[in-house]
């Protein structure tokens, strides 16, 4: 519980500058980036129509221009490219550590030694310890995972998922640093996870 509780705290860190994403990929194993980069966005039936998706792809879109893709019609496009995403709301606790303020609680004299100790004066000797306290926060997790195939023979050739845990967020808020962490080191190394920190837009603050 307390390494869970310090992985809390962690993650949520920092949260009002930046963005912290975990970022896994996964290729076949003679797959090469090479061109042509050309690719299609594979939909299943209905997704047309569903104007979040159109949102997501576009942002996606301009992130695989940013790393030489190419989007092209269906036919042209040496790859197809899909995109999976959730969320979920979960409570996660979290460990927080105080420092009382060890001249606050009324007038003494003598000198201040040490971060928590008051070695004479009125009210004789004192010691402040931290205060630790533990919380349920609300904490939302987010997913994306995209993937590319072969349009020619239906292989997966490329998969990246990245994943962020912030408190007060939301799919919606994530989803741009998550398109863009996952494009941050492409293409990544198979398999092995790293992390990506963002600055957090202004607008967004």
């Amino acid at each position: 519980m307390a390494g869970a509780a310090l992985l809390g705290a962690a993650l949520l860190s920092g949260c009002a500058s930046t963005v912290t994403t975990e970022v896994t990929a996964f290729r076949q194993g003679n797959w090469q980036n090479d061109p042509p980069r050309t690719y299609a966005f594979d939909r299943a039936p209905g997704q047309d129509a569903q104007l979040e998706e159109q949102t997501y792809e576009q942002w996606l879109a301009q992130t695989l221009s940013g790393v030489g893709f190419e989007q092209v019609a269906r036919p042209r496009a040496r790859y197809l490219v899909s995109m999976e995403y959730d969320s979920n709301q979960r409570l996660m606790r979290v460990q927080e550590t105080t420092y009382p303020d060890p001249w606050y609680g009324g007038p003494y004299w003598g000198p201040y030694w040490g971060p928590y100790y008051r070695p004479w004066g009125w009210g004789g000797p004192g010691y402040w310890p931290p205060v630790t306290t533990v919380r349920d926060v609300p904490v939302t997790l987010s997913m994306l995972r995209v993937v590319f195939k072969e349009a020619a023979s239906g292989k997966k050739v490329y998969q990246v998922s990245a994943y962020h845990r912030g408190e007060g967020s939301s799919l919606q808020a994530a989803m741009p640093y998550l398109i863009r962490s996952a494009f941050t080191q492409f293409p990544a190394e198979s398999g092995r996870p790293h992390r990506v920190t963002l600055p957090l837009e202004p607008g967004d603050k």
